[in-house]
This record gives C-alpha cells, structure tokens and sequence, in this order.
C-alpha cells in the first residue's frame, strides 16, 4: 500500500486544493493552509505525496507542456468528487508517458535524498514540507532539503528565503550557508546569502546563529550579519520592510541609494544604476511593488536632486 492510500478522498481534494493554490497566495491564503495542516498529521503528509512528485519531476521540471498538464489535472482533483490516490498515480504515470520516462517519480516513500526548491528572476514560491514547516522562496533563490531520521537540514544555494518552522524537539531544523549554520525550533526567520555575507533575520522565537568559533542567539526583530572578513554583527530591523517581499513589496526607509538599486535589481530584468557615485549614500524612502524598477527612478527624480536616463535595458540615474 502507497502512502496515498492512507488519506481518506476529502484530505486528498483539500491537500490537492490548497497545492494549487500555493503559488500566489495570500497571507490571509497561508494562514489557512498552515492551520489545516496543523489539524491532523495526515493533512501534512497528503500535501507533502502531492509535493513529492512534484518535485521529483527532475530536468523537465520547468517544461511549460509539463507545467500545464500538472496544474489541469490537479485542477481536475478540486472538479471531481470521484477522486480516488490511485487515480492521482495514474495520472503522474501519464504524464511519464507524455514527457519521457524517468521525470516524475512514483515512489512516494519517505525519502532522505536532497529535495532542490528554486525560483526564478522576480518569482516567489511557497512550499510545505512533510512537518508542516514553510518555506517561502524569495525571488532568484534555491535550497536543498534533506529530512533524516534525526535532523532537518536545508543548504540556502542562493538568494534568500523564509521559514516558519514547525516545532520537533528532536529533529533540530538547521539552515547552512557558505560556512555558517542557523538552528531553529518552532520559529520564524529569514536566511539571506549575499556575496561575501549571510544575513540572519528573526521574525518569531529564537536561532542560534553560529560560524566559526562565534555563536549568538538571536531575538525578535533582531538580525545577524555573517562574513569571514568582519565576522558577527548584530543590529535590530523594522520587522514590517524585512517581510515586504513576501506580499510583493519593497520598503524602503531612510535607505542609501546604493542599497535601493541593489535591492530594486534582485527583482526586474531592467536594472538600475548609479552613474555618479556621489549619489550612493543620499537617503531614499518608499513602497514600491517588486520588479517595478521605472516606479523606483521616477520618484527619486521627483524627491531628490536626481535625474533619470533610460537606455537599453537600464535606467541610470544622474545629479541634476
């Protein structure tokens, strides 16, 4: 017997329901999925089957072809009440046929081998793990997940992501990143890998963040930077502009320049720049929707003594 046969028809259409509707969804939209996944083991493990082959879908993962058939045939799970897991496994069978065997994998067993979650320029993705911790995937950013029988490990490859861990005593969950290792139980933080630093952020509870021979335990609204040159600092964080991006949003408040094009850049193909250093470390401040980088420009050349120069691909920004 697979795991899917374990989950009753009704878990099954609502862990299909709510993966469906993972990508886009709201805080409000979270926020319901999180409680119905703490109501009952069997609502986490019925989301992580659908996750699970999902995931497993290897190269072919972002063929457009492939990426349709998915979201219809999961649409088809939230339309019929006929629903059964053997015809969910059925229908991931044909989708081997379709795209070439070997993509998508069937065997649904509880697995130790890494997981790679990833997004793309300007994207976010939300995922559950099996435990019911969340990981939400800032835009251009990919973890590795690995659940053993005594550890939650995730490697942050690149850019930055969110989670909202669920609380396992005895499975430590720990994030590490080019050198340095943050360890959560039941909490909620941001890991970030820039060149050269990580950067540590506690939204809820309390991580220890370690490299090296120095170790720190966060609080709320505290945050870590990591870099082998300067070592641990320490600073506090406005907790509203460190989640803006999980709706979208970039806020802005008393920020250099410098760091607002750095920041406007991870999220648009249109990229900023400074043509004249001076301007790195003038004071800019604002809430922009993510990506829209001509918003960003056109209010520094109302507020500041800026002025703005579209070319090819980019948007420079002069002294008047």
């Amino acid at each position: 017997m697979n795991d899917m046969d374990k989950h009753s028809d009704r878990v099954a259409q609502q862990a299909a329901e709510y993966f469906t509707k993972r990508r886009g969804a709201t805080p409000a939209d979270r926020r319901e999925r999180e409680q119905w996944l703490e109501e009952d083991p069997l609502h986490a493990e019925a989301y992580a089957d659908f996750q699970r082959i999902w995931d497993r879908s290897g190269d072919q993962a972002n063929d457009p072809e492939l990426q349709a058939l998915r979201s219809r045939d999961l649409a088809a799970v939230r339309r019929h009440r006929w629903f059964r897991p053997q015809r969910f496994l059925a229908v991931a069978a044909t989708l081997v046929m379709l795209v070439g065997a070997g993509y998508i994998v069937l065997n649904i067993q509880r697995a130790t081998l890494p997981i790679t979650l990833a997004t793309e320029l300007g994207e976010r993705r939300t995922e559950v793990m099996p435990d019911g911790t969340e990981i939400v995937l800032n835009t251009d950013s990919a973890v590795s997940v690995v659940y053993s029988g005594d550890e939650r490990s995730i490697e942050l490859v690149r850019g930055e992501a969110q989670f909202d861990v669920a609380k396992d005593p005895e499975k430590p969950f720990v994030v590490s990143v080019d050198g340095a290792s943050v360890t959560a139980l039941g909490t909620s933080f941001q890991v970030r890998r820039d060149a050269g630093s990580t950067i540590v952020t506690l939204l809820e509870g309390s991580v220890a963040v370690a490299q090296r021979d120095e170790r720190h335990v966060l609080k709320p609204n505290e945050r870590a930077v990591l870099s082998a040159r300067n070592g641990l600092s320490i600073a506090s964080i406005d907790p509203e502009q460190a989640t803006g991006w999980l709706d979208g949003w970039l806020r802005f408040r008393g920020t250099p320049l410098a760091e607002v094009i750095v920041e406007s850049n991870r999220y648009s193909p249109k990229k900023l720049r400074l043509g004249d250093p001076r301007l790195a470390d003038v004071q800019f401040g604002g809430n922009f929707r993510a990506g829209d980088a001509d918003s960003i420009a056109d209010a520094a050349s109302m507020i500041l003594p800026v002025r703005i120069e579209r070319r090819a691909g980019e948007i420079i920004l002069m002294p008047k």
